[in-house]
């Protein structure tokens, strides 16, 4: 078999896509990015080497492509035309001395393999013999289009003329001139045939071509189509119909996230067949899906502080939420548990416009609508139930795209303690999150992805940070990760020491945020905020943006800057201020292995949780009865509450030999067990 080689047109800006910050090309289509879909399928019909011609965004080009064998990079540092940028390919692959076939397409074309395969067994090398020296991909005319007309006379192509050049003249009322031959534009524009985008050359002939190119047309620009009539002239051009349904292009994110769709496995393909797949197929059937989960989470360091700007020290548990989700075409969301006290529930995506028009921000319209008479009386109405946290996630998520998102049939199951402190609450928006952005296409960065979760639970009234929901986007197995706030920024990851274990022991005592314990969540966040304006206000020379800051002042500045303050206000602040500086002192303890040191700083954590401490007290008596029988027991280092407080869990860390004559002590009075730093939240296509 002769060589072979593709080159790719990657360089554009694909306006009609929005202001991402990624090439068009990159966007994710059910999890893999487009242009890997495009080289894998191509390689798959036979193309052995890639020659990728990149220019707007290169670098989410390249990253896109990390790993894919045999890829040549071409730069087009000015936009001049497909023919421009094939010729920077050309030039490419002649500076490896290729000779041989090229096929040329574009890079938001997934193409099947069946068609690349066709279309080299219809190529053959340039000769006098009458074989084609180019092969041209046709589609039906489907009538307005803003693709090529291909023209076509006695079984012949004649070329190509682009839509911009029939409008230009058709106003003005001129002949269109192909191959010596004169053409009306009403002529052209009711050709059966259309450009695919899809050529085949022999490659020193290509560069030949390319070398008469004249950007003498509607668009100023050197047309790669022009170089079919120059083979026409010289000989014959080969044209291979492509069936719409064999090439999927997008040009737009609807465009797009149709596509993806497409790529979606049924329910039943999923291997092994869950309890929860087949409870989606019982109740909503064997449709296209995708399966989002998200793990619970332990924070080791940096409670009650992500959203003052405090850094925190997380891990994800073995513990998850698991969501089979297929998408809808209207805008209806239908929610379904395995577990029965988790009732079925459906709503409606609101519009786009749900936000208040005046707001200043995405944030500030969210905050609005949350205040509106309308999302009051929602959340008033659905008080408590377990639909509200996917609404969260909807809702933040439906304000934040300028498309409307499409509607999903969910079905939930999972094994995070409710109410534990492990955040099984926002388990449910970071899978729901994780699911939307998967089938609508938004292609979100991590940063993007947190804040639009931890802001959209506020949906259900606390005004919390992100810290939960960044720790189930970010961890990784085994590991620990910092993860820092104000602005999010994922910090060091250390390996978890082997020598040890987190136990997870559950108070039996419940703080639902979505209830009671909102309040006091809501309190001192208050607080916090009133101590850092006093701060400011009483000292406006020092150097703080944000509360964490005031941890890290020297202790002469602190201690004035406390001063100020008095009561609860004061007791939160001084909290704060030695969890942050607890929080950036845990990656150094873990580095070293100094888990006694660091049970000391759990054990001191929790003692700014303590009823009647006058620090945060978001702890209870049974808890605190509990973290002091964990600490006498031989082998734990320290523990703490875990989570916002007011009930929930406990975690301890302990040596690996007190592990299980711990949890036999526990057995019969707690649940409680061990768990391991897993993976964070994820898609599965």
């Amino acid at each position: 078999m002769s060589e072979n080689a593709a080159i790719i047109l990657a360089a554009g800006k694909g306006t009609r896509m929005g202001s991402a910050p990624i090439n068009k090309v990159c966007f994710d289509c059910a999890g893999i990015p487009v242009i890997r879909r495009i080289v894998r399928n191509m390689r798959a019909g036979g193309i052995t080497r890639f020659v990728i011609v990149v220019g707007h965004r290169a670098e989410s080009v390249m990253r896109a492509l990390d790993g894919e064998p045999d890829i040549l990079w071409a730069y087009q540092a000015e936009q001049k035309g497909t023919g421009h940028a094939a010729e920077c390919g050309i030039k490419a692959l002649e500076s490896i001395g290729f000779s041989g076939s090229v096929v040329i397409t574009m890079g938001d074309k997934i193409i099947v393999p069946s068609v690349i395969r066709s279309l080299l067994d219809t190529m053959r090398p340039a000769s006098p013999a009458g074989q084609p020296l180019a092969v041209l991909g046709v589609q039906p005319n489907p009538g307005k289009t803003s693709k090529g007309h291909v023209v076509v006379r006695d079984g012949k192509v004649l070329g190509i003329v682009e839509a911009k050049d029939i409008q230009k003249a058709q106003v003005e009322d001129r002949a269109i001139s192909l191959c010596d031959r004169s053409f009306s534009a009403a002529e052209v524009a009711a050709t059966p045939f259309v450009n695919a985008a899809l050529y085949g050359y022999d490659v020193k002939a290509l560069a030949a071509a390319l070398k008469t190119l004249r950007p003498d047309n509607a668009q100023g620009e050197l047309y790669l189509t022009d170089t079919i009539e120059y083979f026409a002239r010289q000989g014959s051009v080969g044209f291979y119909q492509v069936n719409p349904a064999e090439m999927l292009t997008y040009s737009t994110r609807p465009e797009l996230r149709a596509i993806a769709h497409k790529f979606l496995r049924p329910a039943s393909a999923f291997s092994p067949r869950t309890e929860n797949v087949e409870a989606f197929i019982a109740r909503f059937g064997d449709r296209p899906c995708v399966v989002a989960s998200a793990p619970g989470r332990v924070n080791l360091m940096g409670r009650h502080i992500e959203h003052r700007g405090g850094s925190t020290n997380m891990m994800a548990t073995d513990q998850r939420l698991t969501l089979v989700v297929a998408p809808r075409e209207d805008n209806l969301v239908r929610i379904s548990n395995l577990d029965p006290a988790f009732p079925d529930a459906e709503f409606r995506i609101p519009p786009c416009d749900v936000a208040v028009a005046h707001s200043t921000s995405q944030t500030a319209a969210w905050l609005d609508y949350l205040d509106s008479p309308s999302a009051k009386a929602e959340l008033q109405t659905n008080r408590g139930h377990w639909m509200n946290y996917v609404k969260s996630a909807v809702y933040r998520f439906q304000l934040a795209s300028d498309l409307p998102l499409c509607g999903m049939d969910i079905l939930a199951a999972g094994n995070i303690p409710v109410a534990a402190g492990l955040s099984s609450s926002s388990a449910i928006v970071v899978a729901t999150a994780e699911a939307i952005v998967a089938l609508n296409e938004l292609n979100l960065s991590t940063r993007e992805f947190v804040d639009l979760c931890g802001e959209g639970e506020w949906f259900v009234g606390s005004r919390g940070g992100a810290g939960d929901h960044a720790a189930m986007k970010c961890s990784r197995a085994g590991r620990i990760t910092h993860l820092k706030f104000k602005p999010f920024e994922i910090g060091e990851s250390v390996p978890f020491p082997p020598n040890c274990s987190v136990i997870v022991v559950n108070s039996g005592e419940m703080a639902k945020k979505s209830e009671g314990a909102r309040e006091t969540f809501n309190a001192r966040i208050r607080d916090y905020e009133t101590a850092f304006n006093d701060i400011r206000r009483h000292f406006p020379s020092l150097p703080i943006t944000y509360f964490r800051d005031l941890a890290f002042l020297p202790e002469k500045d602190l201690d004035k800057a406390m001063s100020v303050l008095s009561g609860t206000v004061k007791g939160v602040a001084t909290f704060g201020v030695k969890e942050c500086r607890r929080a950036e002192a845990c990656l150094d303890l873990l580095k070293t292995a100094d888990l006694k040191a660091l049970g000391e700083m759990m054990k001191a954590s929790h003692d700014g949780d303590r009823l009647g401490k006058y620090e945060y007290e978001c702890s209870t008596p049974r808890i605190d009865a509990l973290c002091d029988r964990l600490n006498a027991f031989p082998g734990v280092y320290g523990s703490q509450l875990v989570g916002a407080g007011l009930g929930g869990c406990v975690i301890a860390l302990v040596e690996n030999p007190a592990v299980e004559p711990l949890l036999a002590s526990l057995r019969g009075e707690y649940t409680a067990f061990a768990c391991a730093p897993s993976e964070g939240s994820r898609v599965d296509f």
